[in-house]
């Protein structure tokens, strides 16, 4: 009989063991690590001086950079760079802000940098959690507006609303003059509500304009013809938001703004002296 409830025991505990965890405890596991810990404790105490550096050799013409901008743009290059623990600190540490703007783009960060993890529930539920309805930028200043259109604009596209994602790439394309994010989410949105014909006809333009970058220009080629074979069918849900999300600060970094070529320079020169 002892032998019997032993060999239960052990069932029980080897089922317990390869029960799969769920989303949202593969991201509790990720954010009570000691990566994200140590990381977090670093970027907090690191990040608020490098940018106090920065705004003290920037001319006195051109706006001085908020640290809370300064960690969202940290936690877009770590999940671009498939670092989550490092991006979800970062979207941690610029809700800590008093401002309602960041508040809101740094749900709008973890939401994105879930998505990447492809915890698609979580991330829907994250997003769903900003509150405020924002339709535009409150700031005057280019790189605060540059990250909230930029942010907003992937955050919807991994949302698959393509229709809203476009609407924050206009708003994108007029800070910054990079229009391909604009013009690949229209054609997109022709292709997710069946305009097969207007979508395809968008986006071969697109494969053959100078102004896009030659990688995208590539993908697009062969995007185009795999559309066609299948009569619309695009194989992954998410690949055109990371293909968009993986190529934008690329194009940011040619950007005709000294400052925000500076700002990221500056930013990717801290990715390498923080703990990661």
């Amino acid at each position: 009989m002892k032998s019997k409830y032993i060999l239960l025991s052990l069932l029980l505990l080897v089922i317990g063991c390869s029960k799969e965890k769920t989303e949202r405890e593969r991201y509790e596991e990720t954010t009570s690590s000691f990566t994200y810990k140590t990381y977090k404790a670093a970027s907090a105490t690191t990040v608020g001086p490098a940018v106090t550096l920065y705004n003290h050799e920037l001319p006195d013409t051109i706006a001085p950079v908020k640290t809370e901008y300064a960690h969202l743009l940290l936690g877009y290059l770590w999940t671009i760079s498939k670092k989550p623990a490092m991006a979800f600190a970062e979207a941690d540490l610029a809700q800590e802000s008093t401002d309602e703007d960041v508040r809101y783009l740094a749900q709008s960060l973890r939401s994105i940098a879930m998505y990447e993890q492809g915890w698609d529930t979580l991330a829907r539920e994250e997003s769903q959690l900003a509150k405020s309805q924002l339709r535009k930028s409150k700031s005057e200043v280019q790189y605060e507006a540059t990250v909230f259109y930029m942010l907003l604009g992937l955050v919807k596209a991994y949302e698959k609303d393509f229709n809203q994602s476009k609407f924050y790439w206009a708003g994108f394309a007029n800070e910054t003059g990079i229009h391909w994010p604009y013009q690949l989410t229209d054609a997109i949105a022709d292709l997710q509500a069946n305009r097969l014909q207007q979508g395809l006809q968008k986006l071969k333009v697109l494969s053959q304009d100078k102004a896009v970058p030659e990688s995208l220009r590539i993908t697009l080629a062969e995007q185009i013809e795999a559309i066609e074979k299948k009569g619309g069918d695009v194989e992954s849900p998410f690949f055109w938001p990371k293909l968009i999300s993986s190529l934008v600060i690329d194009e940011l970094k040619k950007t005709s703004s000294g400052q925000l070529t500076g700002l990221l320079n500056m930013l990717e020169g801290l990715m390498e002296k923080l703990p990661g």
